[in-house]
């Protein structure tokens, strides 16, 4: 199985040596908790399992008055795994699962009305979601053209996704 944030830790040293909290300070410019499943704390380990694995390695330094901090970066093993999990990633599409498909599988199992509230909160929340990713999202990111056209591309599937689920909710809100 492809592990998507090794992918993207071994990616991202490709630019230079980081430590961790870099690294997770700039994830969290490209919204990567939106994008997989993953928390802060969670990024940290996995640096540190890269680290143990052999992938990356590190070195402490210090900066002028500032405290130690440890840096890494990506080596020849690194780079190995990081051409893998590329090849494997690339065939290895996955089933989309969408958390709300128990919801829609159970519409028939409530009233008339209710499911006509339920679907109309459902329908504003994807609505909302879709005018965020495709409004205020799309401003907070639209340097990201210059720096990273990769992540760029992702937003833009995200952003697609949500006008199609907010299309799509529109039309379920209107056969029920």
């Amino acid at each position: 199985m492809v592990s998507s944030i090794d992918l993207i830790i071994l990616g991202y040293l490709f630019r230079g040596e980081k430590s961790a909290y870099e690294m997770v300070k700039e994830f969290e410019t490209w919204d990567l908790t939106h994008w997989i499943k993953i928390s802060n704390a969670s990024i940290y380990k996995k640096i540190i399992k890269l680290c143990e694995s052999g992938y990356l390695n590190s070195k402490t330094i210090k900066e002028g008055e500032m405290p130690e901090k440890i840096v890494y970066s990506i080596n020849k093993k690194g780079n190995e795994y990081f051409h893998k999990l590329m090849d494997e990633s690339s065939t290895n599409i996955s089933n989309v699962y969408f958390d709300f498909s128990g919801f829609i599988a159970n519409l028939n199992n409530v009233s008339v009305d209710e499911r006509h509230t339920l679907l109309k909160k459902f329908n504003n929340t994807l609505k909302a979601k879709n005018e965020y990713m495709n409004g205020a999202h799309k401003k907070e990111h639209k340097d990201l053209k210059n720096e990273n056209s990769t992540a760029e591309d992702i937003i833009g599937l995200y952003e697609d996704l949500y006008k199609l689920l907010d299309k799509w909710s529109s039309k379920l809100l209107e056969k029920y």
